[in-house]
C-alpha cells in the first residue's frame, strides 16, 4: 500500500490540477487506487482534512494522519484559533 496525503488546490503549484482534494488517498503498489480519505474540499468537519501532510499506518491497519492545519488555515482565521493537527482513523473490519 502507498498511502498519499494530497494538500488541497490552494498553493501555487497545484492549483490547477483536477481532482486534488484535502485527503488521503490510498493505492496499491501497481499504481490502482483503492480508496479515498477525505473530502475535495478542505475543513475541520469530521470528514474533511485542512492540509494532511504525514500519514503512518500500525500493524492493525489504523491510519494516522498528521496535519499542518495551523498554518495553512488556524493562523489566517480571524481570530485565529487551534485546528485539529492529528487523526486517527481506525480500520473498520469487515463482518
Amino acid at each position: 500500500m502507498v498511502y498519499v496525503g494530497e494538500s488541497p488546490p490552494s498553493l501555487p503549484v497545484n492549483k490547477d490540477m483536477p481532482n486534488l482534494g484535502a485527503r488521503d488517498t490510498n493505492y496499491n503498489t501497481k499504481g490502482e487506487r483503492l480508496a479515498r480519505l477525505g473530502d475535495i474540499l478542505s475543513g475541520d468537519a469530521p470528514n474533511q482534512f485542512v492540509a494532511p501532510h504525514g500519514v503512518a499506518v500500525d500493524s492493525r491497519g489504523d491510519i494516522y494522519v498528521g496535519e499542518v492545519s495551523w498554518t495553512v488555515k488556524g493562523s489566517k482565521l480571524s481570530p485565529p484559533r487551534e485546528l485539529r493537527s492529528f487523526w486517527k482513523l481506525v480500520r473498520v473490519k469487515a463482518a
